[in-house]
């Protein structure tokens, strides 16, 4: 092997990062985002376009906080911590992409455009689990049928990223016994 055989070739991927990215990934793109998500939905069918932008500015940072998780993202996301950076490993681009889509519902909900707004976010969220490469779309965990095949997912990371040293992608608080 010559020097200029290792130069065509991409480096190798941080091993430890990029199970972080598929695995937390993956369980904020199905607990956190699917409920926020769920909440814009809900605020545009109740004809409240102002709660539907917060929401969907939550959204969108929770999709761009996994993108970001390829890079140098933060890992732990509680939402309760004021120094948590969704944009974190995340392109400036995409985050003003983003940021412009979540506002576009101010005007697009009173003009009778909710739906395609809607549209447009879920578009967001297919491309953010698209870059997390698995071979079928994720399981509806907030559906009864999905729930399991959440938990199946989790099961299959957790020793992986015990090895590593990384933190669980279970919350704690379901997995500490109660007594």
């Amino acid at each position: 092997m010559t020097a200029s055989d290792t130069t065509d070739r991409e480096p190798l991927p941080d091993v430890r990062r990029l199970m972080a990215f598929r695995a937390h990934g993956a369980v904020r793109l199905l607990l956190k985002c699917r409920a926020a998500q769920e909440d814009v939905e809900g605020a545009v069918a109740a004809g409240q376009p102002e709660v539907a932008v917060l929401m969907a500015y939550d959204l969108v940072q929770l999709s761009l906080s996994v993108r970001g998780l390829r890079t140098h993202g933060e890992l732990v996301y509680t939402g309760e911590q004021a120094s948590f950076d969704p944009f974190a490993g995340v392109a400036a681009e995409d985050v003003e992409d983003g940021l412009r889509l979540a506002a576009a519902g101010l005007e697009d909900i009173p003009q009778g455009r909710g739906q395609e707004w809607l549209d447009r976010l879920q578009d967001h969220l297919d491309v953010t689990e698209k870059q997390l490469r698995y071979p079928q779309k994720l399981p509806d965990v907030r559906a009864g049928t999905g729930l399991m095949k959440g938990f199946k997912l989790a099961r299959t990371w957790s020793p992986h990223l015990e090895r590593l040293g990384l933190p669980d992608v279970m919350p704690s608080n379901w997995t500490r016994r109660a007594d």
